[in-house]
C-alpha cells in the first residue's frame, strides 16, 4: 500500500492543492491551459451573471491600456533622463502600434506556435519583418543592474563593476563550466583558454545575494499588477473590484473542488483507495490551515 500512496499522492495532491485558492493568484493565472482558463472565466462570468466575451474583452482591453501607460511612463522617463529623444520616443511608439495580431511571446517561441499550427507562415514572416523595422534607439527597458540600483538592492558602483566583469568574460564558448573539460578534450578550445577562464571566475566580484530580495520585490511587483489589473477590469464593467475578485475566488474553488472530486473518484473506481480513504483525504484537505503559500508566486 506504501507504494502505491508514493505512486498516487503526488497526482492526488496536485488536484488536492487547487481546493482552495490563495488571495491574489486567482487573476491573470499564468499556468493554466487553455481549457481551464476558459472554464474558469465561463463559471466567472455565470457567477457575475454577465456575458463570457464581455468579461473577456474587458481583461483584453485592461491589460492594452496598462500595457500602454506603463510604455509612455518609461518614455517619458527615458525623455528626461536624456537617453531619448522625443522624436525616438514617437518613432518607438509608433513601432510598436504596427506589431502584428499574433500570441505575444518572445521571437525564439515563434518558431513552435508555427509547428504547432497556432499561427501561419504569413504571420511569422510579418513578425519577423516587423522585429527587423524596429528604430534603432537605446533599450526601452532597463537592464538588471539598473533595475537592482534602482530599487536600492546593490550600489551603483556594484554594478558598474559587475558589468566590466562581464563585459572582460574570455571569448570561448558559452557552455556549463562542467562542459569544458569536454571542449578541452576535443581540442575545441586550449588549456589556456580554459586557464583564463577559471581565472575569470575567480576574479567575479563580491556581489551581495540578491535573488531572495529580487523574488521578493518581483512577487510584490506582480501582486501589484494584478490589484491593478483587477481594479480597471472592475471599472470597465461597472462592477465593484471585491466583487470581481470574489467571483473569481468562489469560480477557482469549485473548479479545484471539482478536479480533486474526479481524481479521488477515478482512483476509487480503479481499486486503488476505498472509498473511506477517499473521504478521509478529502476531508483532511478540506480541514487544512488557511496561511500564505510556502513558495512565492511565479512572475
Amino acid at each position: 500500500m506504501k507504494r502505491i500512496l508514493k505512486i498516487i499522492l503526488p497526482a492526488v495532491l496536485v488536484a488536492a492543492m487547487l481546493v482552495t485558492g490563495m488571495p491574489g493568484t486567482a487573476l491573470a493565472q499564468d499556468d493554466q491551459t487553455p481549457e481551464r482558463r476558459g472554464a474558469l472565466v465561463a463559471r466567472v462570468a455565470e457567477i457575475l451573471n454577465i456575458n463570457q466575451q464581455e468579461l473577456e474583452d474587458a481583461f483584453k482591453q485592461a491589460q492594452r491600456e496598462l500595457r500602454e501607460e506603463a510604455l509612455e511612463a518609461r518614455l517619458q522617463e527615458l525623455i528626461a533622463s536624456g537617453t531619448l529623444t522625443q522624436q525616438q520616443a514617437d518613432e518607438f511608439r509608433a513601432w510598436i502600434e504596427t506589431r502584428p495580431d499574433i500570441p505575444a511571446v518572445s521571437p525564439r517561441q515563434i518558431k513552435k506556435l508555427l509547428d504547432e499550427g497556432k499561427i501561419t507562415q504569413e504571420q511569422a514572416d510579418a513578425y519577423k519583418a516587423w522585429l527587423e523595422a524596429k528604430p534603432d534607439i537605446p533599450r526601452i527597458r532597463p537592464a538588471l543592474g539598473e533595475k537592482l540600483v534602482k530599487e536600492g538592492i546593490i550600489t551603483q558602483q556594484q554594478a558598474d563593476e559587475y558589468k566590466a566583469w562581464l563585459e572582460s568574460r574570455p571569448d570561448i564558448p558559452r557552455v556549463p563550466p562542467r562542459e569544458l573539460k569536454k571542449l578541452l578534450d576535443e581540442g575545441k578550445i586550449t588549456q589556456q583558454q580554459l586557464d583564463a577562464f577559471k581565472a575569470w571566475v575567480e576574479a567575479r566580484p563580491d556581489m551581495p545575494k540578491i535573488r531572495p530580495e529580487l523574488r521578493q520585490k518581483r512577487v510584490a511587483k506582480l501582486q501589484e499588477h494584478r490589484d491593478a489589473l483587477a481594479a480597471r477590469v472592475a471599472e470597465i464593467l461597472g462592477i465593484d473590484k471585491q466583487e470581481l475578485e470574489n467571483a473569481f475566488k468562489q469560480a477557482q474553488g469549485e473548479l479545484r473542488a471539482n478536479a480533486l472530486d474526479t481524481r479521488l473518484q477515478e482512483l476509487v473506481n480503479q481499486g486503488e483507495w476505498t472509498q473511506q480513504q477517499a473521504d478521509a483525504f478529502k476531508a483532511w484537505i478540506k480541514a487544512r490551515p488557511d496561511v500564505p503559500p510556502l513558495r512565492p508566486a511565479r512572475p
